[in-house]
Protein backbone atom coordinates (compact mmCIF):
# COMPACT_ATOMS: atom_id res chain seq x y z
CA UNK A 1 0.00 0.00 0.00
CA UNK A 2 0.90 3.37 -0.86
CA UNK A 3 1.96 6.03 2.27
CA UNK A 4 -0.74 8.48 2.51
CA UNK A 5 0.90 12.18 1.54
CA UNK A 6 -0.35 14.14 4.53
CA UNK A 7 0.57 11.57 7.68
CA UNK A 8 4.12 10.75 6.10
CA UNK A 9 7.37 12.17 6.25
CA UNK A 10 8.54 13.65 2.86
CA UNK A 11 11.67 11.26 3.22
CA UNK A 12 9.13 8.42 3.20
CA UNK A 13 7.51 9.76 0.21
CA UNK A 14 10.79 10.25 -1.54
CA UNK A 15 12.03 6.53 -0.76
CA UNK A 16 8.76 5.07 -2.13
CA UNK A 17 9.54 7.34 -5.20
CA UNK A 18 13.14 6.26 -5.36
CA UNK A 19 12.14 2.61 -4.91
CA UNK A 20 9.96 2.64 -8.38
CA UNK A 21 11.41 4.75 -10.99
CA UNK A 22 10.23 4.68 -14.54
CA UNK A 23 12.39 6.17 -17.72
CA UNK A 24 10.92 8.50 -20.30
CA UNK A 25 8.17 8.25 -21.40
CA UNK A 26 6.78 5.42 -19.27
CA UNK A 27 6.02 7.32 -16.46
CA UNK A 28 2.77 5.59 -15.99
CA UNK A 29 2.97 4.61 -12.45
CA UNK A 30 4.84 7.49 -10.59
CA UNK A 31 2.58 9.69 -12.43
CA UNK A 32 -0.79 8.15 -10.90
CA UNK A 33 0.50 8.10 -7.39
CA UNK A 34 1.45 11.76 -7.56
CA UNK A 35 -2.10 11.96 -8.88
CA UNK A 36 -3.30 10.27 -6.26
CA UNK A 37 -1.61 12.23 -3.25
CA UNK A 38 -2.28 15.79 -4.65
CA UNK A 39 -6.23 14.26 -4.82
CA UNK A 40 -5.45 13.56 -1.12
CA UNK A 41 -3.86 16.86 -0.22
CA UNK A 42 -7.50 18.36 -1.37
CA UNK A 43 -6.26 20.05 -4.91
CA UNK A 44 -9.32 21.44 -6.43
CA UNK A 45 -8.52 20.00 -9.50
CA UNK A 46 -5.74 17.33 -10.81
CA UNK A 47 -5.28 16.98 -14.30
CA UNK A 48 -3.93 13.76 -15.75
CA UNK A 49 -2.17 12.39 -19.23
CA UNK A 50 -0.37 16.31 -19.93
CA UNK A 51 1.53 15.72 -23.12
CA UNK A 52 1.78 11.84 -22.20
CA UNK A 53 2.13 10.95 -18.49
CA UNK A 54 2.04 14.92 -17.03
CA UNK A 55 0.01 15.37 -14.00
CA UNK A 56 -1.11 18.91 -12.94
CA UNK A 57 -2.43 20.04 -9.22
CA UNK A 58 -4.38 22.78 -8.96
CA UNK A 59 -4.95 24.53 -5.41
CA UNK A 60 -7.11 27.83 -6.11
CA UNK A 61 -6.98 31.01 -3.34
CA UNK A 62 -9.76 33.11 -1.80
CA UNK A 63 -9.38 35.44 -4.38
CA UNK A 64 -8.89 36.04 -7.77
CA UNK A 65 -5.09 36.20 -8.73
CA UNK A 66 -2.47 35.53 -10.72
CA UNK A 67 -1.12 31.78 -11.16
CA UNK A 68 2.01 30.45 -9.92
CA UNK A 69 2.87 26.91 -11.43
CA UNK A 70 6.00 24.74 -9.80
CA UNK A 71 7.49 22.07 -11.92
CA UNK A 72 8.97 18.96 -10.75
CA UNK A 73 9.95 15.77 -13.14
CA UNK A 74 8.51 12.51 -13.27
CA UNK A 75 11.41 10.60 -14.95
CA UNK A 76 14.45 8.75 -14.09
CA UNK A 77 17.32 7.27 -15.89
CA UNK A 78 18.43 4.02 -17.55
CA UNK A 79 21.42 3.54 -14.56
CA UNK A 80 22.29 0.48 -12.38
CA UNK A 81 22.07 2.18 -9.06
CA UNK A 82 25.08 1.37 -6.34
CA UNK A 83 24.70 0.98 -2.61
CA UNK A 84 22.65 -1.01 -0.45
CA UNK A 85 20.31 1.77 0.68
CA UNK A 86 17.02 -0.03 2.02
CA UNK A 87 14.93 2.32 -0.72
CA UNK A 88 17.24 1.35 -3.47
CA UNK A 89 15.14 0.76 -6.88
CA UNK A 90 13.11 -2.22 -7.72
CA UNK A 91 13.99 -2.21 -11.10
CA UNK A 92 17.45 -3.56 -12.19
CA UNK A 93 18.76 -1.00 -14.48
CA UNK A 94 16.45 2.16 -13.85
CA UNK A 95 17.35 4.71 -11.59
CA UNK A 96 16.71 8.47 -9.91
CA UNK A 97 20.57 9.59 -10.58
CA UNK A 98 19.19 12.94 -10.96
CA UNK A 99 17.16 13.41 -8.13
CA UNK A 100 14.13 13.92 -9.58
CA UNK A 101 12.19 11.77 -7.01
CA UNK A 102 13.58 15.01 -4.00
CA UNK A 103 12.25 17.47 -6.39
CA UNK A 104 8.75 15.80 -6.61
CA UNK A 105 8.89 15.05 -2.89
CA UNK A 106 9.76 18.74 -2.40
CA UNK A 107 6.23 19.78 -4.68
CA UNK A 108 4.63 17.18 -2.76
CA UNK A 109 5.51 18.65 0.57
CA UNK A 110 4.36 22.40 -1.05
CA UNK A 111 1.14 19.82 -1.48
CA UNK A 112 1.38 19.35 2.22
CA UNK A 113 1.55 22.76 2.89
CA UNK A 114 -1.63 24.08 0.75
CA UNK A 115 -3.84 21.06 2.29
CA UNK A 116 -3.63 23.25 5.64
CA UNK A 117 -3.61 26.36 4.77
CA UNK A 118 -4.87 27.94 0.72
CA UNK A 119 -2.86 31.03 -0.56
CA UNK A 120 -5.16 34.48 -0.04
CA UNK A 121 -5.70 34.83 -3.86
CA UNK A 122 -4.65 32.95 -7.11
CA UNK A 123 -3.33 29.87 -8.05
CA UNK A 124 -0.64 27.43 -7.48
CA UNK A 125 -0.14 24.66 -9.95
CA UNK A 126 1.78 22.21 -9.09
CA UNK A 127 3.12 20.36 -12.73
CA UNK A 128 5.10 17.15 -12.43
CA UNK A 129 6.51 16.44 -16.28
CA UNK A 130 6.89 13.78 -17.98
CA UNK A 131 10.12 13.34 -20.17
CA UNK A 132 12.78 15.90 -18.71
CA UNK A 133 15.81 13.53 -19.48
CA UNK A 134 14.76 13.23 -23.38
CA UNK A 135 14.04 16.64 -23.77
CA UNK A 136 10.36 16.99 -25.43
CA UNK A 137 8.25 16.36 -21.85
CA UNK A 138 7.57 20.14 -21.43
CA UNK A 139 7.07 20.51 -25.17
CA UNK A 140 4.73 18.55 -25.66
CA UNK A 141 2.92 19.58 -22.40
CA UNK A 142 3.23 23.61 -23.31
CA UNK A 143 1.30 22.12 -26.92
CA UNK A 144 -1.56 20.17 -25.02
CA UNK A 145 -5.02 21.34 -25.04
CA UNK A 146 -5.65 21.52 -21.78
CA UNK A 147 -2.54 23.64 -21.14
CA UNK A 148 -4.10 26.54 -21.75
CA UNK A 149 -6.54 25.91 -18.78
CA UNK A 150 -2.92 26.08 -16.50
CA UNK A 151 -0.86 28.50 -18.41
CA UNK A 152 1.12 30.02 -15.64
CA UNK A 153 1.74 34.10 -15.02
CA UNK A 154 4.74 32.65 -13.23
CA UNK A 155 6.78 29.88 -13.55
CA UNK A 156 9.69 28.08 -11.35
CA UNK A 157 11.73 24.94 -10.92
CA UNK A 158 14.21 23.81 -8.95
CA UNK A 159 17.36 21.25 -9.69
CA UNK A 160 19.69 19.91 -7.21
CA UNK A 161 23.37 19.99 -7.45
CA UNK A 162 26.13 17.76 -5.80
CA UNK A 163 29.38 19.83 -4.72
CA UNK A 164 27.88 22.75 -3.72
CA UNK A 165 27.34 23.51 -0.26
CA UNK A 166 24.04 21.76 0.90
CA UNK A 167 21.18 24.59 0.72
CA UNK A 168 22.97 27.07 -1.33
CA UNK A 169 20.79 28.73 -4.34
CA UNK A 170 22.36 29.52 -7.38
CA UNK A 171 20.85 31.48 -9.97
CA UNK A 172 21.39 34.12 -12.63
CA UNK A 173 19.21 36.15 -14.92
CA UNK A 174 19.14 35.29 -18.98
CA UNK A 175 20.55 32.49 -20.03
CA UNK A 176 21.08 29.98 -17.23
CA UNK A 177 21.32 26.14 -18.53
CA UNK A 178 22.12 25.70 -22.28
CA UNK A 179 20.93 24.31 -25.26
CA UNK A 180 21.58 21.64 -27.02
CA UNK A 181 21.27 18.76 -29.40
CA UNK A 182 22.03 15.12 -30.60
CA UNK A 183 23.33 15.52 -34.35
CA UNK A 184 23.00 11.83 -36.17
CA UNK A 185 24.84 11.53 -39.81
CA UNK A 186 24.53 8.49 -41.73
CA UNK A 187 26.72 8.40 -44.61
CA UNK A 188 25.45 5.88 -47.82
CA UNK A 189 27.86 5.18 -50.56
CA UNK A 190 28.44 1.45 -51.93
CA UNK A 191 30.51 -1.39 -50.75
CA UNK A 192 32.92 -3.66 -52.72
CA UNK A 193 35.49 -6.24 -52.52
CA UNK A 194 38.26 -5.08 -50.10
CA UNK A 195 40.71 -6.32 -53.27
CA UNK A 196 38.52 -3.74 -55.44
CA UNK A 197 38.11 -0.36 -53.35
CA UNK A 198 37.71 1.52 -56.37
CA UNK A 199 34.74 -0.61 -57.83
CA UNK A 200 32.20 0.68 -54.43
CA UNK A 201 32.51 4.51 -53.03
CA UNK A 202 33.59 4.23 -49.50
CA UNK A 203 32.61 6.80 -46.70
CA UNK A 204 35.78 6.42 -44.89
CA UNK A 205 37.24 9.44 -45.88
CA UNK A 206 34.03 11.40 -45.48
CA UNK A 207 33.93 10.47 -42.27
CA UNK A 208 36.97 11.46 -41.12
CA UNK A 209 36.80 14.77 -42.35
CA UNK A 210 33.30 15.47 -41.32
CA UNK A 211 34.97 14.44 -37.62
CA UNK A 212 38.05 16.94 -37.92
CA UNK A 213 34.86 19.66 -39.82
CA UNK A 214 32.78 19.66 -36.72
CA UNK A 215 35.37 19.44 -33.82
CA UNK A 216 36.57 22.63 -35.84
CA UNK A 217 33.08 24.38 -35.62
CA UNK A 218 32.88 26.19 -32.79
CA UNK A 219 36.51 28.03 -33.90
CA UNK A 220 34.40 29.13 -37.17
CA UNK A 221 31.18 31.35 -35.14
CA UNK A 222 31.09 34.16 -33.49
CA UNK A 223 33.10 34.26 -29.89
CA UNK A 224 30.58 36.58 -28.08
CA UNK A 225 27.45 34.83 -27.52
CA UNK A 226 28.77 32.31 -24.55
CA UNK A 227 29.89 29.09 -24.92
CA UNK A 228 29.54 27.08 -28.36
CA UNK A 229 30.45 23.25 -28.02
CA UNK A 230 30.46 20.30 -30.44
CA UNK A 231 31.32 17.14 -28.36
CA UNK A 232 31.82 13.99 -30.97
CA UNK A 233 30.36 11.51 -28.92
CA UNK A 234 30.30 7.84 -31.69
CA UNK A 235 31.34 7.08 -35.16
CA UNK A 236 31.08 3.98 -36.89
CA UNK A 237 32.75 2.70 -40.42
CA UNK A 238 30.89 -0.42 -42.46
CA UNK A 239 30.73 -3.88 -40.82
CA UNK A 240 33.56 -6.66 -39.52
CA UNK A 241 35.01 -8.01 -42.46
CA UNK A 242 38.28 -7.87 -43.31
CA UNK A 243 37.30 -9.03 -47.40
CA UNK A 244 34.46 -5.69 -47.88
CA UNK A 245 35.34 -1.82 -48.39
CA UNK A 246 32.43 -0.42 -46.68
CA UNK A 247 29.43 1.36 -47.95
CA UNK A 248 27.61 3.30 -44.58
CA UNK A 249 29.40 5.12 -41.88
CA UNK A 250 27.65 6.96 -39.12
CA UNK A 251 28.64 10.00 -36.89
CA UNK A 252 27.21 11.33 -33.62
CA UNK A 253 28.04 14.25 -31.82
CA UNK A 254 26.55 16.72 -29.29
CA UNK A 255 25.66 20.55 -30.04
CA UNK A 256 25.70 22.45 -27.27
CA UNK A 257 25.08 26.53 -26.74
CA UNK A 258 24.16 28.89 -23.95
CA UNK A 259 21.71 30.75 -26.47
CA UNK A 260 19.13 29.49 -28.94
CA UNK A 261 20.36 31.72 -31.78
CA UNK A 262 23.64 30.73 -31.64
CA UNK A 263 22.69 26.81 -31.32
CA UNK A 264 20.53 27.82 -34.88
CA UNK A 265 23.73 29.34 -36.36
CA UNK A 266 25.48 26.20 -34.92
CA UNK A 267 23.43 23.51 -36.18
CA UNK A 268 23.22 24.94 -39.79
CA UNK A 269 26.77 25.15 -39.76
CA UNK A 270 27.26 21.69 -39.28
CA UNK A 271 24.10 20.58 -41.97
CA UNK A 272 26.07 22.56 -44.22
CA UNK A 273 29.67 20.81 -43.70
CA UNK A 274 28.09 17.24 -43.73
CA UNK A 275 26.41 17.68 -46.59
CA UNK A 276 29.29 19.24 -48.46
CA UNK A 277 31.73 16.52 -47.47
CA UNK A 278 28.89 13.71 -48.33
CA UNK A 279 28.75 15.67 -51.85
CA UNK A 280 32.39 16.03 -52.80
CA UNK A 281 32.49 11.95 -52.38
CA UNK A 282 29.34 11.36 -53.83
CA UNK A 283 27.73 9.87 -51.18
CA UNK A 284 23.76 9.88 -50.10
CA UNK A 285 23.34 11.38 -46.50
CA UNK A 286 20.66 11.51 -43.43
CA UNK A 287 20.90 14.02 -40.93
CA UNK A 288 18.79 13.32 -37.88
CA UNK A 289 18.44 15.30 -34.74
CA UNK A 290 17.50 13.47 -31.32
CA UNK A 291 17.68 14.70 -27.23
CA UNK A 292 16.71 18.73 -28.25
CA UNK A 293 16.48 21.40 -25.34
CA UNK A 294 16.48 24.78 -25.90
CA UNK A 295 18.03 27.07 -23.26
CA UNK A 296 17.09 27.66 -20.41
CA UNK A 297 16.33 31.86 -20.27
CA UNK A 298 15.56 33.37 -16.73
CA UNK A 299 13.48 36.76 -15.99
CA UNK A 300 15.29 39.25 -13.95
CA UNK A 301 12.46 39.67 -11.99
CA UNK A 302 11.76 36.12 -11.26
CA UNK A 303 14.97 35.73 -10.45
CA UNK A 304 15.01 38.28 -7.87
CA UNK A 305 12.24 36.41 -6.18
CA UNK A 306 13.74 33.54 -5.81
CA UNK A 307 16.48 35.41 -3.86
CA UNK A 308 14.27 36.96 -2.02
CA UNK A 309 12.81 33.84 -0.41
CA UNK A 310 16.53 32.38 -0.58
CA UNK A 311 17.28 34.88 2.10
CA UNK A 312 14.34 34.62 3.88
CA UNK A 313 14.87 31.08 4.58
CA UNK A 314 18.63 31.65 6.02
CA UNK A 315 20.20 29.79 2.75
CA UNK A 316 23.25 31.35 0.80
CA UNK A 317 22.66 32.75 -2.51
CA UNK A 318 25.42 32.78 -5.24
CA UNK A 319 24.66 34.67 -8.64
CA UNK A 320 26.62 32.06 -11.36
CA UNK A 321 28.79 34.28 -14.08
CA UNK A 322 27.96 31.82 -16.16
CA UNK A 323 25.01 29.46 -17.96
CA UNK A 324 25.36 25.68 -16.66
CA UNK A 325 26.32 23.52 -19.47
CA UNK A 326 23.79 20.93 -18.89
CA UNK A 327 20.92 21.08 -20.66
CA UNK A 328 17.02 21.28 -19.21
CA UNK A 329 13.64 21.92 -20.95
CA UNK A 330 12.07 23.56 -18.39
CA UNK A 331 13.23 26.42 -20.70
CA UNK A 332 9.93 25.43 -22.98
CA UNK A 333 7.90 26.30 -19.65
CA UNK A 334 9.64 29.48 -18.95
CA UNK A 335 8.97 31.18 -22.02
CA UNK A 336 5.11 30.23 -21.34
CA UNK A 337 5.52 32.98 -18.31
CA UNK A 338 7.86 35.17 -16.32
CA UNK A 339 9.95 32.11 -14.69
CA UNK A 340 13.07 30.81 -13.53
CA UNK A 341 15.07 27.90 -12.46
CA UNK A 342 17.58 28.20 -9.59
CA UNK A 343 20.01 24.97 -8.33
CA UNK A 344 20.35 24.12 -4.81
CA UNK A 345 23.73 22.78 -3.24
CA UNK A 346 23.15 18.77 -2.35
CA UNK A 347 26.43 19.24 -0.45
CA UNK A 348 30.51 19.23 -1.48
CA UNK A 349 30.53 15.06 -0.72
CA UNK A 350 27.30 14.11 -2.65
CA UNK A 351 28.33 12.08 -5.91
CA UNK A 352 27.56 14.20 -9.23
CA UNK A 353 24.17 14.05 -11.16
CA UNK A 354 23.77 10.71 -13.06
CA UNK A 355 26.28 8.54 -11.12
CA UNK A 356 25.03 4.90 -9.94
CA UNK A 357 26.40 5.78 -6.65
CA UNK A 358 23.51 9.24 -6.46
CA UNK A 359 20.89 9.44 -3.91
CA UNK A 360 18.94 12.85 -3.02
CA UNK A 361 20.10 14.12 0.35
CA UNK A 362 16.76 13.92 2.49
CA UNK A 363 17.57 17.16 4.36
CA UNK A 364 17.21 18.90 1.37
CA UNK A 365 13.55 18.33 1.04
CA UNK A 366 12.25 20.62 3.65
CA UNK A 367 14.79 23.15 2.40
CA UNK A 368 13.35 23.03 -0.84
CA UNK A 369 9.79 23.00 0.56
CA UNK A 370 10.47 26.14 1.95
CA UNK A 371 11.82 27.93 -0.99
CA UNK A 372 8.77 27.43 -2.96
CA UNK A 373 6.38 28.43 -0.15
CA UNK A 374 8.43 31.47 0.43
CA UNK A 375 8.12 32.09 -3.98
CA UNK A 376 4.34 31.06 -3.37
CA UNK A 377 3.62 33.65 -0.75
CA UNK A 378 5.07 36.60 -2.25
CA UNK A 379 2.98 36.38 -5.58
CA UNK A 380 -0.30 35.13 -3.60
CA UNK A 381 0.17 36.48 -0.06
Amino acid sequence: MSPSLLDTPLSEIRHALHAHPELSGDERRTAEQVALWLEEAGADSVLRHLGGHGVAGVFWGAAPGPRVMLRAELDALPIREQGERSWRSCHEAVAHSCGHDGHMSALLGVAQQLARRRPARGEVVLLFQPSEETGDGAGRIVDSAAFETIRPDHVYAMHNLPGRPLGEVSVRPGAFSCASRGLVVRLNGLCSHAAHPELGRSPAMAMCRILQGLKRLPLQLPDDHGLVMVTLIHARLGEVAFGTSPGQAEVMATLRTASDDMMRALAEAAVSLVQAEAEEDQLGVEIDWCDVFAATVNAPSAVSVIEMAARQAGESVVRLETAHRWSEDFGVLAASGEGAMFTLGSGEQCPPLHHPAYDFPDVLIERAVTLFTGIVAHHLD
